[in-house]
């Protein structure tokens, strides 16, 4: 049953209205409930019947006997309640049947179904049943032989213990077929399927993210949640838990779903240190990515520590010279350079960059990103001529070691472009609109039109066109930057702001002063706010 349909069916068979009463004269707030309940019984007719009775019964308030639910679920389900002639059988012991006759013809399917029920219900994706040893040893040989896992889904199937989703290559069942499976098990077996259920969502999440593994991530990412939820219900201390997790972040991370990656990179964090210490390489890289995710929200006081952790505990690990160590020093000048701390930017570099030259060769992308970097500070400081050759050079370096529609190229076309129109010369504000629109066009195709990176170009572009006076253009490109960044990186983000101000310098520029005060008292209040 839909929620409208099935909190109706639910307040009447309860007695709380009138058999043939409506919606329309129940309060919000037990409406509220009633819908609640709906969802934590799936919309299931017999279910919410008996939850319905045994209100009637005891009687038994809406809210109270959702919190008894909540702490005693699997006793209610298995409490029939009424005198019902054509289904005389409660939800659990209706299941329960299903599952016994499931372990005797198909003991493979059983223990697929055991997998399902700690998974998330609404998208088990298949592959997730071909990850080897991690499923258990019944499930692990059917899982090598695609007819006989075809087989054992067939089984569930016929059973309606499972829905197959043929087109999507996706498994679902009902939410009360799990809390029936879950609660029957005792807690030895529920731990050793929770652990099992970890391992196979670590298995199948891609260990690399690449644009081009992005729809897998996706794909996998509701299992992602369920595993960072049972790591925490469960108190389960797997060093494969905390790469999965750090996994999916940075898939987050490049969506620019920020506090869900925030939550997945401190799970992780907390893990490793837990797991292998606060000095194990794995807990820095772990505070490494922590410490990029803040930097791209600019919560550079909370970045700066993280950083430094990492880079302190590699090189302890490796001694000064090394790729990881340089990694760190370049991440870390320019968290410096955004900060404007430009006097503790350069030595970084200048430590940072010969390493990368030196040991992964002059034109690894890692290389690539040190001289970009490099070259961002030397245009702060007017150094234009040696920051347009270095800019040229990493653009060249990413033409050849990056597919065309690369969003590190993007990159370095608006950085390319930036450091034109800080020199202030038209002569090279038509280079830096190709060059911008570029960048714009493969992050608007490979990041989305929503991602603040597509922003960021917006912006960028916005700023080339006041500075030519086609501020009709502009102002468009602005509005774009502001609501993006206000939907992504919040209201008081350094970024945001900056996009405040230079739309109101637009307005003043266009005599729409009325407009620019308000902007103007907007970005007062949050900086006096504490």
């Amino acid at each position: 049953m839909d929620p409208e349909v099935g909190a109706l069916f639910l307040l009447r068979r309860s007695g709380l209205i009138e058999p043939e009463a409506s919606l329309d004269g129940v309060s919000d707030t037990v409406i509220d409930l009633a819908f609640e309940l709906v969802r934590e019984l799936g919309g299931l007719p017999l279910a919410l019947d008996q939850a319905g009775a045994y209100m009637e019964e005891a009687p038994y308030s809406l809210p109270r006997y959702l919190q008894l639910y909540r702490k005693e679920r699997l006793a209610l389900l298995n409490r029939r309640g009424g005198i019902i002639e054509d289904h005389p059988e409660p939800v659990a012991t209706t299941w329960s049947i299903s599952f016994d006759e499931m372990k005797r013809i198909n003991p493979a399917a059983a223990d697929l179904l055991r997998l399902c029920a700690f998974l998330d219900p609404d998208s088990i994706p298949e592959e997730l049943f071909q990850e080897g040893a991690a499923l258990g040893p019944a499930l692990s040989r059917v899982a090598a032989d695609i007819l006989a896992l075809n087989q054992a889904i067939e089984a569930l199937w016929k059973y309606s213990l499972v829905r197959r989703h043929a087109d999507s290559q996706m498994l679902s069942l009902h939410r009360l077929v799990q809390v029936v499976l879950r609660e029957t098990m005792d807690q030895e077996t529920q731990r050793t399927w929770v652990e099992r259920t970890i391992l196979v969502i670590h298995q199948a999440f891609p260990a690399h993210i690449e644009p081009g593994c992005w729809d897998t991530c996706q794909r996998l990412l509701p299992q992602a949640q369920t595993c960072s939820f049972l790591s925490e219900q469960w108190n389960v201390v797997l060093p494969e838990a905390a790469q999965m997790l750090n996994q999916a972040a940075y898939y987050l991370r490049e969506q620019a779903r920020y506090a869900e990656a925030e939550s997945f990179y401190r799970q992780a964090l907390a893990l490793r240190e837990q797991i292998l210490g606060a000095d194990h390489l794995d807990t820095a890289h772990s505070a490494y990515n922590l410490a990029r995710l803040y930097f791209d929200q600019g919560r550079y006081e909370e970045a700066e520590p993280l950083y430094q952790r990492a880079l302190s505990i590699r090189e302890r690990a490796f001694g000064l010279e090394h790729h990881a160590v340089a990694q760190c020093l370049n991440s870390l000048a320019l968290l410096y350079w955004f900060w404007g701390k430009y006097e503790q930017s350069e030595p970084l570099y200048q430590r940072a960059l010969p390493m990368y030259e030196q040991l992964l060769g002059p034109e690894h992308p890692g290389t690539a990103h040190c001289i970009n970097n490099l070259a961002l500070l030397y245009g702060t400081q007017g150094k234009y001529e040696e920051a347009e050759r270095l800019h040229k050079q990493v653009l060249s370096i990413r033409g050849k070691v990056l597919p065309p529609e690369h969003p590190d190229t993007a990159q370095s076309l608006q950085n390319l472009a930036c450091l034109y129109v800080a020199q202030g010369d038209p002569a090279k504000y038509t280079e830096a609109e190709q060059l911008l629109l570029r960048s714009l066009s493969i992050r608007e195709q490979v990041l989305g039109p929503e991602h603040p990176q597509t922003a960021k170009s917006l912006h960028n572009l916005a700023l080339l066109y006041e500075a030519q006076g086609r501020y009709a253009e502009a102002e468009p490109l602005y509005q774009r930057t502001l609501t993006i960044r206000e939907q992504k990186l919040g209201r008081e983000n350094p970024k945001t702001l900056a996009a405040v101000e230079n739309y109101a310098s637009l307005l003043r520029k266009m005599h729409r002063d009325d407009e620019t005060a308000h902007l103007q008292t907007r970005v007062k209040a949050i900086e006096a706010s504490p």
